[in-house]
């Protein structure tokens, strides 16, 4: 007999395919079996876990099967991450894989994990761009105008070691998530390292997961690029030459001194803006104004030169150094939450790693592409569901079907068989 183990995808317990059962059914009978059908409902969480958890119970199921007939031909079909859900079987349980007849694999996205290098450097970088926007907003809302500098201070310390702390104890949560054991485990988690098998990929165009998907891919693409700058910004860190980490590291603490002198103008320019009237033809002198009267620019009560150019050039490296900080801030955040949502990763692990979503495995497979305008009528909803449902879809593995059985031992046809 020929039983084919129907997997559903997310959130999709309800899922039936009755058209897709009754085009298999007939091609194991042409092919001289009884066609028998298993729907395995998992809880459909959008977790990786949950996902994992399905995998057990399919092992539990084949080897139900076979202690019931040694000889079944048994295909396992698995639409989206239905299809991850029996990745994790072909990984987890590869002796009860290598005994199937075959896996097809309907809209599913395979990932790909791997350590991100310096995450922990990153995030300390990163940690930098809510510190000096919380100060600037701590020094323009929390800075009673009655009081004099000596009874401000407390209240800027207590700021700053407010923003301090809540970094300090944001970078021991990374670092507790960035531990071997943890990395190791989400690094198990990807599906993209199936076992070698007879396997089908189907998949429609214009299906709304996959372009999801590649939105997830090219953001972390952007993190790949954006994080070389902060790399660069960072490299005495990784500098192993001691006579080159010397010089880097003096020209790191004047950068950090020019970037510091740029950030603490911040709060001020940014009032400045505000305040002044758009489009009025002073605004450049003002602007120059600005940064030659702003505090520390005068010698013995006179503009200086030098004081003038290195604030000139220290407010505008920091206004960049800020935009890179809040570029890779979002990318970064976007990327986590994208892995979080679509349940490869915990939030914290997603700031550690670097995902790469394919349509395929590793290894040399070919993907059977559905054209999602060809033969359609009738079809509604989602296009990511056609899969399961489009007539091209349903030939294709009926062929694939057919050309299996027809490489294994004949047995004797009987009717078709719906488990519960």
């Amino acid at each position: 007999m020929a039983t084919f183990i129907l997997v559903h995808g997310t959130w999709a317990k309800s899922a039936h395919w009755p058209i897709l059962q009754d085009s298999l059914a007939e091609t194991a009978r042409a092919a001289g079996d009884a066609p028998v059908f298993e729907q395995l409902r998992w809880t459909g969480t959008n977790r990786a876990r949950a996902r994992e958890a399905a995998a057990s119970e399919i092992s539990a199921l084949v080897q139900r099967i076979q202690h019931t007939s040694a000889n079944e031909r048994i295909f396992i079909i698995g639409h989206s991450h239905g299809g991850s859900a029996i990745a994790y079987f072909l990984k987890n349980f590869p002796e009860a894989a290598k005994t199937l007849a075959g896996c097809a694999f309907l809209s599913t996205p395979f990932v790909a994990i791997r350590p991100k290098k310096e995450a922990l450097v990153l995030i300390t970088v990163l940690l930098l761009f809510p510190f000096f926007t919380f100060l600037a907003i701590w020094n323009e809302t929390m800075k009673p105008r009655v009081m004099d500098a000596w009874t401000q201070a407390p209240v800027y310390v207590f700021g700053v070691v407010t923003a301090a702390v809540s970094g300090v104890l944001i970078w021991f949560y990374f670092k507790k998530a960035s531990a071997p054991e943890r990395l190791k485990q989400s690094i198990r988690q990807q599906t993209a390292d199936i076992p070698a098998g007879n396997y089908l990929f189907l998949r429609s165009s214009g299906d709304e997961a996959a372009a999801t998907l590649s939105a997830a891919q090219f953001i972390a693409l952007l993190g790949i690029k954006v994080s070389k700058i902060l790399r660069l910004l960072t490299r005495p860190l990784f500098f192993e030459g001691k006579i080159g980490a010397v010089s880097w590291w003096v020209v790191y603490v004047i950068l950090l001194q020019i970037f510091a002198t740029g950030l603490l103008m911040l709060p001020d320019f940014i009032k400045f803006v505000i305040d002044y009237p758009h489009g009025h033809l002073k605004a450049l002198f003002d602007f120059i104004g600005f940064v030659v009267y702003y505090p520390g620019s005068s010698f013995l009560g006179r503009p200086n030169s030098v004081f003038i150019v290195y604030n000139a050039v220290s407010l505008v490296s920091g206004l960049l150094l800020l935009v890179c900080l809040l570029a890779v801030f979002l990318i970064v955040i976007t990327q986590a939450v994208t892995s979080r949502a679509f349940g490869w990763t915990r939030l914290s692990t997603g700031f550690l790693v670097e995902l790469a979503i394919e349509p395929l495995p590793f290894g040399e497979h070919s993907l059977v592409h559905i054209d999602w305008a060809a033969n359609s009528i009738g079809l509604d909803g989602y296009v990511h569901s056609w899969t399961y449902a489009h007539p091209d879809a349903i030939k294709h593995l009926q062929n694939w079907v057919s050309q299996t059985l027809g490489k294994l031992p004949m047995t004797t046809a009987d009717p078709a068989t719906i488990r519960p």
